[in-house]
């Protein structure tokens, strides 16, 4: 695909999200055989009204882990029809998508759709928004961008 648009350099910066049906068994199992760990264990919820493209309300369950210089991060569903759920009901457990936080994630986001590239889901709450984008003009990688207020 030739584009007139600059490339998006990444930053350094990534985590890899894989969405499991069943956290609680899969950090034991991590844990337990590669030493994962520890884990940053959030719920986070997201009613209609922070649903920016995609259908609300939804909410999940994460998990964070350092694995070097690379985040992993589990997605446990617990409510809603999102990318994640649509991903665990067609092809199971599995890596889900490469993310990685972005300064200006508006200025990211519009440079990939002038590139052709559409947003399957994004919403917004307490300082953060998350954009997944889609995958098919990306030879089938799920990219995440996260951007994050200062604290």
């Amino acid at each position: 695909m030739k584009s007139s648009v600059n490339p998006i350099a990444l930053p350094q910066q990534l985590h890899i999200g894989v969405v499991v049906k069943d956290m609680d068994r899969t950090i034991q199992l991590l844990s337990s055989t590669f030493g994962i760990g520890p884990w940053d264990i959030q719920e986070r919820r997201y009613p209609e009204e922070q649903v920016v493209v995609g259908k609300g309300p939804f909410s999940y369950r994460l998990a964070f882990a350092a694995l070097g210089p690379i985040e992993l991060e589990l997605i446990e569903v617990l409510e809603g029809s999102t990318i994640h759920a649509d991903f665990l009901n067609t092809r199971g457990e599995g890596i889900h998508h490469i993310g990685f936080r972005v300064p200006d994630m508006q200025k990211t986001v519009t440079t990939l759709q002038q590139q052709g590239i559409d947003v399957l889901q994004s919403a917004f709450r307490e300082g953060s928004r998350y954009a997944y984008m889609d995958p098919t003009e990306l030879g089938g990688i799920m990219f995440e961008f996260v951007e994050k207020a200062a604290s």
